[in-house]
């Protein structure tokens, strides 16, 4: 008696041959890619947790400026001299976020980021932004930024305050040749304040792990397609399921 089982066959198909070659080593290479952002995010959440244990320092103390190292600074704010740093979000609402020039005592200046202020729905009008008065210490930590975060956008103009998009900090030194090489965030305790809301990375490390799983899932589904498509093998499933 013969057996009625069929057997595996191969029947190639130049189309999703093509297809396959094209987008498998794309999928896997983007969840390896993601998988690295996961290391990378991983490492700088490390490296800033670890210097936000140290005990705040004073700032003309500090000679390399890393980002997140918790730093104090005392001096007086330059009231007329301001950024409003345009179209920042925050719970939903628009507003800006305030760049300041506080006065340190050795003559230097440092850049300060206060946080967040609403905005007024008619644009031609800018929030009344209130300074502390006289000395004030205040705290927080470092942040230059990676890349261009504080970019200068069109809209910097002579006048003050000044209303733009970005504010790239090697400008701001060309302007002001005493400011130190770095931006102070102000902690949400610290005088000054105003709404403030930190992060380290916008994406997570288990997000992106996340988004290469799925990337690695999607190569595997192409797989399965492509020899469903190219090959027997369902019905050859099928017959042995039948017996």
């Amino acid at each position: 008696m013969t057996n009625g089982r069929p057997s595996l066959r191969w029947s190639l198909d130049w189309k999703s041959a093509l297809v396959m070659i094209v987008m498998l080593p794309v999928l896997i290479s983007l969840g390896n890619w993601q998988l690295r952002r996961a290391d990378e995010k991983a490492a700088i959440l490390a490296a800033a947790n670890a210097l936000r244990e140290k005990p705040p320092v004073s700032v003309l103390s500090v000679n390399d400026f890393p980002n997140y190292l918790p730093v104090w600074a005392e001096g007086e704010f330059d009231t007329e001299r301001y950024w409003l740093l345009d179209n920042r979000i925050f719970q939903g609402r628009f507003g800006y976020e305030i760049i300041a020039l506080l006065r340190l005592a050795d003559g230097r200046d440092i850049l300060v980021d206060r946080g967040w202020i609403a905005g007024d729905r008619d644009r031609s009008k800018l929030p009344e932004v209130a300074f502390p008065q006289g000395t004030v210490r205040v705290h927080g930590e470092l942040y230059r930024g990676v890349g261009k975060q504080y970019s200068l956008g069109e809209e910097a103009s002579g006048e003050w305050p000044r209303r733009q998009q970005w504010l790239e900090l090697e400008d701001a030194v060309a302007e002001f040749p005493s400011l130190l090489p770095s931006i102070l965030r102000l902690d949400e305790r610290s005088p000054a304040a105003l709404r403030v809301q930190r992060i380290v990375v916008n994406v997570t490390p288990q997000k992106h792990t996340g988004y290469a799983v799925q990337w690695f899932a999607m190569a595997f589904v192409l797989s399965i397609i492509f020899f469903l498509r190219n090959s027997n093998i369902a019905a050859v499933v099928r017959g042995r399921s039948q017996d």
